[in-house]
């Protein structure tokens, strides 16, 4: 068995050795090259000091180039003689594939490249061929892969350009000075007439709400389960879950999917507000009075009167594990 990281890039989903990757960063401000020719890569970025090159994977695999957008994410991945950034849509986790690399179960359609038609994931097993390769083949793409993606950024340009700007000064710090002042990427959202956030280490994808099948039997904080691409997932009302009092008209009509590689499930939520980096210095205690939320679950508010919460608290809660056996 082999561990993979998967991510996916405009609905296709891709997987690479988990041994060849370093870190997983959002996405940040890129800076033209300098001095390379021939190139395939899109820009560089600072990571504590040291400059890599970017590649897309858009253009890698075939696919319609488009701007930077604060939800995508950056592999840093090693190859032979130095550490790439790999520009995707998101990351989808860790887990281990009977695919064997290379393997007589997946066709080689491209250098470094394993088309698993089973599993349904292009694997880029060899880093260093794949990134050698002059151009790009249209076999890398499974029939029906479309060539732009459909819901666009929520964010204007010049909003997306500050996002993007402050993450690159803050992974350009030096390493030993990085951790003087802990600074959390947040996803912020509103549901029930409150602004929440979360970290975005542990937000896996947002989509738009289409059908909840309501499930007998289970606590009245499941909304009910949800299916995202074959996978079969329990969404949550936090307002259920935390006993937030109802303030006027609400719109449900995100689902935020939460993950720490064990547990997964997916929360309402009526819009997605901002992605932003915050200082924890920032954060002040959130007393009783604020909200119903207990202290455990809050990482606290923000000066924006923002409140954090806590998901890794969240997502390790017993109450939130369903007993499937029980009458």
């Amino acid at each position: 068995m082999t561990h993979l990281l998967f991510f996916t890039v405009e609905g296709l989903t891709c997987a690479l050795p988990l041994a060849k990757t370093r870190q997983v960063v959002g996405m940040v401000e890129l800076q033209p090259e300098i001095g390379k020719r021939h190139s395939r890569g899109v820009g560089t970025m600072n990571l504590h000091g040291r400059i890599i090159q970017v590649y897309s994977l858009w253009e890698l695999l075939g696919l319609s180039a488009r701007p930077p957008r604060p939800t995508d994410i950056l592999i840093i991945a090693n190859t032979s003689k130095d550490c790439v950034a790999l520009w995707v849509d998101g990351v989808r986790g860790v887990r281990e594939s009977p695919v064997q690399l290379p393997s007589e179960d997946g066709t080689p359609c491209f250098p470094g490249v394993l088309r698993a038609e089973e599993e349904g994931i292009t694997i880029i097993y060899d880093l260093d061929a794949f990134l050698a390769a002059e151009k790009t083949e249209q076999c890398l793409l499974p029939p029906g892969v479309p060539g732009t993606d459909g819901e666009g950024s929520p964010h204007t340009i010049e909003k997306t350009r500050k996002i993007l700007a402050e993450r690159a000064r803050i992974l350009a710090q030096p390493e030993e000075t990085r951790d003087e002042t802990s600074f959390l990427e947040l996803l912020a959202f509103r549901l029930a007439g409150q602004e929440y956030a979360i970290k975005t280490q542990y937000i896996r994808e947002v989509f738009i709400m289409h059908e909840i099948t309501p499930v007998p039997g289970v606590p009245e904080f499941i909304a009910g389960i949800c299916a995202i691409r074959g996978e079969i997932i329990a969404i949550v009302d936090l307002r259920a879950f935390f006993s937030i009092p109802k303030h006027g008209l609400t719109d449900l009509n995100r689902i935020i999917v939460l993950t720490d590689g064990t547990m997964t499930f997916g929360i309402l939520a009526d819009y997605v507000t901002d992605i932003y980096i915050r200082s924890t210095e920032q954060f002040t205690p959130v007393g009783p009075e604020t909200t119903p939320i207990k202290q455990r679950y809050l990482l606290g508010i923000t000066g924006e009167s923002v409140l954090v919460l806590d998901a890794a608290v969240i997502l390790a809660d017993p109450a939130l594990v369903i007993d499937q056996t029980r009458k």
